[in-house]
């Protein structure tokens, strides 16, 4: 039922997009706009009200609660972002449990190095910069977003073409 419900919120407004995105982008920027806003939505809620603004200490490392508050946001939507965009940006036909898993991986991959972007250029926005936290993670958003649409068209979600001769 949720499929169908978010499969008919991507078709009642690819109208509006259709001259100009084709249905594979606009379908990504939809799904990762649900899964970015729920990401910077927990990254929010965890950092302004969940964890204490001081410092974490970890074996004796101090750690900034804005970087607590990235990991938990995105171990909570590395899922559903690999579920929303398989079977909706990036339809195709039902692949085996191998390919699934291949694809799990490369998926991995592309949101890790995604993650270390998004540190670093947390990092710099706030610690070089003085942005404000949450301000600063819809900015390097914006940036790391931008190179994973193309890094999960070209490498995890490719489709290989059968040459024929």
């Amino acid at each position: 039922m949720l499929k169908k419900f978010i499969q008919w919120g991507i078709d009642l407004f690819y109208p509006v997009f259709k001259r100009v995105l084709p249905f594979q982008l606009y379908a990504y920027l939809a799904v990762g706009a649900i899964n970015t806003a729920l990401n910077i939505v927990l990254f929010a809620v965890l950092y302004q009200f969940m964890l204490p603004t001081s410092d974490f200490i970890i074996n004796g490392i101090p750690v900034a609660s804005y970087t607590v508050s990235l990991l938990l946001a995105f171990a909570l939507t590395v899922p559903t972002g690999f579920w929303l965009a398989k079977h909706f940006a990036f339809r195709q036909q039902d692949d085996t449990r191998g390919q699934n898993a291949q694809k799990l991986g490369r998926y991995f991959l592309v949101v890790l190095q995604g993650l270390g972007s998004d540190y670093l250029i947390l990092k710099g926005l706030i610690v070089f910069m003085d942005v404000q936290p949450t301000i600063a993670k819809i900015i390097s958003t914006v940036v790391v977003l931008t190179a994973n649409y193309l890094l999960q068209k070209y490498f995890t979600f490719s489709v290989k073409k059968v040459s024929q001769v």
